[in-house]
């Protein structure tokens, strides 16, 4: 079906007239009368009786008006869907996230998005940094909140560095170092000590060996939990003591108590995507420029 003279139809049959079709299109008369000619020949019936006070529809002419007006409608329709889509404003957006990182601003941020761009629908998985670079590599995710990650990383993602979180001890509410104003890393030397896995991890794990390291001391890891919940489970009931970020604190931490570290030490947040991101990502992207309150300012509580 040639859509420009279905096109011509409609509006000669909306108006009744060729001429007042000629001027809503923008074009001749002539032309009008040639699209009505070809898509006649083209269907082998007459649409329109003309006269030389008015046109009108054949009754064939008022059946191909029904569907071909449904025709364009959804054709219509079809358009602004693939537009949407190619602009980012519908279609799926996948998000990993670390929830103690990401829980004091990840929810406002979410729902601020949601409000702008309803056409998008999020998902939303808690995943570890490692899970999150598995993601990326099987094109699964889009978005990620995590740690900084290996180098060998920088041709699959991108990223935006967020917020550096300081490095704290956690220990038992009766735990020796618990009053404590603040350690320093020697007076951890005789408690059996407890670091997330490094294999969800590596950046901060290996951070942290290595101010073990700068202070002339040989860690010994005794456990390493896959989750900061276990980890704040064990040394609530234990004698270990674990080196954390500080938004650990936005966990259950029932039975721990935080101490400052003397010699600071922090973790970074970044927010990754893929080096191609899809249009959803994309859409995203550009939102969060705009969102300078809650990006810039999402280290407040952590």
């Amino acid at each position: 079906m040639n859509f420009k003279h279905a096109a011509t139809f409609v509006e000669v049959a909306r108006s009744g007239s060729f001429s007042v079709a000629a001027t809503r299109l923008h074009t001749v008369q002539s032309a009008i009368s040639r699209h009505i000619h070809a898509l006649e020949e083209d269907l082998g019936v007459t649409l329109l009786e003309r006269s030389t006070r008015r046109v009108s529809l054949t009754a064939a002419g008022e059946v191909y008006l029904a569907h071909v007006q449904a025709i364009l409608a959804h054709c219509e329709q079809a358009r602004h869907h693939a537009q949407l889509v190619a602009n980012g404003k519908q279609g799926v957006l996948r998000i990993g996230y670390m929830s103690s990182a990401c829980a004091h601003f990840l929810p406002r941020l979410l729902r601020r998005f949601a409000e702008q761009e309803p056409g998008v629908e999020v998902q939303i998985d808690e995943m570890t940094a490692a899970q999150q670079l598995d993601a990326f590599s099987e094109g699964s995710l889009d978005i990620g909140f995590s740690r900084p990650v290996e180098a060998g990383y920088e041709g699959l993602i991108q990223r935006r560095h967020l917020l550096d979180d300081p490095i704290c001890l956690v220990v038992s509410d009766r735990h020796p170092l618990a009053g404590s104003r603040a350690v320093a890393l020697a007076q951890l030397a005789p408690y059996p000590l407890t670091l997330f896995a490094r294999a969800h991890a590596s950046g901060m794990f290996d951070l942290l060996i290595s101010a073990f390291h700068q202070q002339g001391m040989q860690p010994q890891v005794q456990s390493e939990p896959t989750t900061m919940q276990a980890l704040l489970t064990q040394v609530a009931s234990s004698q270990n003591v674990a080196l954390v970020p500080g938004c650990v604190r936005n966990l259950q931490t029932l039975g721990c108590c935080f101490v400052p570290l003397a010699q600071p030490l922090s973790v970074s947040l970044e927010m990754h995507w893929q080096a191609e991101p899809a249009a959803t990502a994309r859409r995203w992207l550009a939102w969060c420029n705009s969102q300078t309150d809650l990006i810039q300012n999402a280290g407040q509580g952590a």
